[in-house]
């Protein structure tokens, strides 16, 4: 039913959706690694559509790091929590990310874990989502995300791009992840 729900929910809103199945567990592993999952206390997912990503960083964490994923899609939280009743999952949009954290009593995140499809927001949008990112993270906290090879360099792609090199001082990009429809990498930078 995931991936029927999945493909239903982008012909529906594509620019939220983003994608027409979601991403391969070898992403989920790339996005995790490069976020420093591993060595997080508190951990912050945006867009965990199904949950791939989630799983992902439930197998990463420590017992004791604090982990919640916001999801602003109705229909994908209702299936999260079905499958999944062990992700802390909660209805939110990314440009209310403090508001979230400080409701669940999260301050200065070591690490910000994206699903979002970047490159299928409006430009105020990626900005107003990007700044609290920043707002959310510690200093020296770490933001990951991925897009699509290929379709980063079209001009949508590419204007995300600028406006992550202007909210953090250096991004960094992983190798391709070809096992992913469509191959993707990540981007990941230190705040």
């Amino acid at each position: 039913m995931g991936h029927f729900l999945f493909l239903q929910e982008f012909f529906k809103a594509a620019s939220t959706t983003g994608a027409v199945l979601p991403s391969s567990p070898r992403l989920a592993e790339l996005l995790v690694e490069k976020a420093n999952v591993r060595a997080s206390s508190q951990i912050l997912e945006l867009g965990p559509g199904e949950g791939v990503v989630s799983r992902e960083i439930l197998k990463a964490k420590r017992r004791e790091s604090r982990f919640l994923a916001v999801e602003k899609n109705p229909r994908f939280v209702e299936l999260l929590r079905a499958r999944n009743p062990e992700v802390p999952v909660i209805e939110g949009c990314g440009t209310r990310l403090a508001e979230h954290t400080r409701d669940h009593e999260m301050h200065s995140v070591d690490c910000v874990v994206s699903c979002l499809p970047w490159a299928s927001f409006p430009s105020g949008l990626q900005v107003d989502i990007l700044q609290q990112v920043i707002a959310t993270l510690k200093p020296g906290g770490t933001f990951a995300t991925f897009a699509y090879f290929g379709p980063h360099w079209l001009p949508a792609g590419q204007s995300f791009r600028k406006k992550l090199k202007s909210a953090f001082s250096r991004i960094h990009t992983s190798r391709v992840e070809l096992i992913n429809f469509p191959p993707a990498f990540v981007y990941y930078s230190q705040k």
